[in-house]
């Protein structure tokens, strides 16, 4: 994995920890934060010994989308890439083989809850600030947010939330269900690091596999569904790691998984 900037990561145990690191500006997603980002995604489309990614921010905030301040100076050439840069992060992000984590810190507006939508599941501090501030700036969410929120909470409530531009918190996060589960701030992270921890410790092959049928079947038939279910499935009774969980259980001890 190459250096960053305004990217911490860490691999350890197949979790990867991701952090947003420009926290002297909430972690806003300035032209060197979008460039890096992209080119995380694209690197950890093939690492193969990261089991599950963990995405949180450094300080107060999680991320608090665009950089307001730096994008007052950008010619049309430079909106347009740095538009089109802010959608294919997101894209990649959500497109990783491996499941991914949002622990929202914090502030989390615009393309930091753009990021937190991509990811597979969300967590949040009890008192975290979101919104979706697009429209009180003349403009909507930008990064795939007006098309994957109504996919995530019901599109009424999804609408609200876009169209009023409106605030809320962890505990509202939670009960609308953008959220997983909401924490008070001093637990989140340790509950975060706990689940993707559990996730880690399963075959990384099943899961990855779960996450694509979960991924390409949202939009099929039932029957059309279980076929590719299928289809994924099959392969992994010839695995070495399912051979591995079978003797496991029968030797009465935990699977040592390789992904093979």
């Amino acid at each position: 994995m190459r250096e960053f900037t305004e990217i911490k990561y860490e691999l350890k145990a197949g979790v990867a920890r991701v952090t947003i690191n420009r926290p002297e500006r909430l972690n806003a997603l300035g032209m060197n934060l979008a460039e890096e980002f992209d080119a995380l995604g694209g690197a950890l489309a093939d690492e193969k010994e990261v089991c599950v990614v963990l995405l949180t921010g450094e300080g107060r905030a999680f991320s608090t989308g665009r950089d307001l301040k730096e994008s007052a100076s950008h010619t049309k050439e430079d909106a347009d890439r740095y538009q089109l840069l802010g959608m294919e992060t997101v894209t990649k992000w959500e497109n990783l083989p491996m499941p991914t984590i949002a622990a929202i810190n914090g502030h989390a507006f615009g393309w930091g809850m753009e990021i937190a939508l991509a990811c597979d599941i969300r967590l949040a501090a009890e008192e975290a600030t979101l919104c979706f501030p697009e429209t009180a700036l003349g403009v909507f969410p930008g990064a795939g947010g007006t098309v994957r929120l109504p996919r995530v909470i019901p599109a009424g409530l999804a609408k609200e939330l876009i169209y009023t531009a409106k605030r809320f918190d962890g505990k509202e996060a939670e009960r609308i269900g953008f959220v997983n589960r909401a924490y008070p701030a001093d637990r989140l992270g340790d509950e975060a690091a706990a689940m993707a921890e559990a996730i880690a410790a399963n075959g990384p092959l099943g899961v990855r596999a779960a996450k694509k049928v979960i991924a390409h079947t949202q939009n099929m038939s039932m029957a059309q569904a279980i076929e590719f279910s299928n289809a994924v499935r099959l392969p992994l009774n010839f695995t070495r790691d399912f051979a591995e969980a079978l003797a496991a259980f029968k030797e009465k001890r935990k699977p040592v998984f390789r992904g093979e």
